[in-house]
Formats: C-alpha cells, sequence, structure tokens
C-alpha cells in the first residue's frame, strides 16, 4: 500500500470508529457495507466511486450497501442525491453527524464495514488514484459477508 492511501488511514480510521459508536444506534445496520463522502466530493470521483460501489453491490446485494451522503437538507440536495443514488439505499446524514475526516486540507470519502454485532469491522479511506486498493477491500468485505451467511 502506498504512502497517499497508508497516512490517511492510519490518522483517520481510529477517529472515525470513535464517531461511530456515538452515531450507531441511529444510523447502524449489520453486515452492512456503508460509503460516506460530503457533497463537494469530486464529481468525477464520485461517479466512479458508485460505479465500483454499484459492480460490487451486484455481487452481494443491494441490502448490503448503504451509501451516507451529507449533504445541505434543501430541495435541491434531496432532487440531486435522488437522481445520484436511485439505484442505491441511501440517507442522507448531517457532516456534523457521523465524522468527514480531513486529510491535507480535504475531506476524505471512506468506506466502512459493520459487522453482524453492530461493530465497525473495517474502515477504509480509498484513494481516487489507486483503485484496486478499494477493490481488494471489496473482496475482503466479500468473504467477511460470507462467513455470516
Amino acid at each position: 500500500m502506498n504512502v497517499d492511501i497508508l497516512f490517511p488511514n492510519i490518522l483517520h480510521v481510529p477517529e472515525i470508529i470513535r464517531n461511530y459508536e456515538i452515531v450507531k444506534l441511529v444510523y447502524g445496520k449489520k453486515n452492512t457495507l456503508f460509503f460516506r463522502y460530503v457533497s463537494n466530493y469530486c464529481s468525477s470521483c464520485l461517479d466512479n466511486q458508485l460505479n465500483e460501489i454499484l459492480s460490487f453491490q451486484e455481487e452481494i446485494g443491494k441490502e448490503h450497501v448503504w451509501i451516507f451522503p451529507a449533504y445541505p437538507n434543501d430541495r435541491n440536495s434531496r432532487i440531486q442525491l435522488s437522481n445520484e443514488l436511485a439505484k442505491f439505499n441511501y440517507r442522507n446524514i448531517p457532516a456534523d453527524s457521523l465524522l468527514i475526516p480531513v486529510y491535507d486540507g480535504e475531506q476524505k470519502s471512506y468506506f466502512a464495514w459493520i459487522n453482524n454485532e453492530g461493530e465497525l469491522d473495517m474502515v477504509f479511506i480509498p484513494d481516487r488514484n489507486n483503485v484496486h486498493y478499494t477493490r481488494q477491500y471489496f473482496l475482503e468485505v466479500k468473504k467477511r459477508l460470507q462467513r455470516v451467511e
């Protein structure tokens, strides 16, 4: 794993896990992969991430994938989300309710696997230039899901 992807993960994963513990009763799902991002996330990056997630969702089932964007709660954002995420389960969660980490001045999206006990088992901050790491992460998620089914 290269430095561009390693440091954000080392720095922010513990913080993401601590923050999730505060909100897991409200937003937690079991045996679920979730993707968290903000409204000002690079649009081509988001398109690429969502395409990767959609392919993965087709393998493991829609019930095991949730998208948790952080958009303003206004009409335009709701329309945008319903268009962007029509093929996914999603819930718009305010940025101050579920952590969005910042690394080198940029807000980072992330994936997290919630195990069959409702705990965060794996957190991964992807690097938009290294999609193969995201695919490796998805393979590990798939293995964990297969163990519980």
